[in-house]
């Protein structure tokens, strides 16, 4: 049984840039490799991610916050800001 995700940017289109999505996608998929649960791509435009996790809504949720969480880390890093919110 799958479940969906979403992640969307309140702070613009910063998905618009390849390089971030790129990241972003990139993310998304080591974190499944590493956890055992396998995660697709659904879709990605300029503000939002969706993913398909092949696991339960807990472990869907909470691969979520972690890609949000890293990825948030990383641009802030590299460009100062966040990438999901400023919360």
């Amino acid at each position: 049984m799958g479940a969906a995700v979403r992640l969307t940017s309140e702070l613009g289109a910063p998905l618009a840039d390849e390089a971030v999505r790129g990241i972003v996608e990139a993310s998304a998929r080591a974190i499944g490799e590493r956890t055992g649960i396998e995660v697709r791509v659904r879709e990605v435009d300029e503000r939002a991610i969706e993913l398909e996790v092949e696991a339960g809504t807990l472990e869907a949720t909470a691969l979520a916050a972690e890609l949000r969480r890293t990825t948030d880390d990383w641009h802030r890093e590299k460009y100062g800001c966040p990438l999901w919110s400023h919360a």
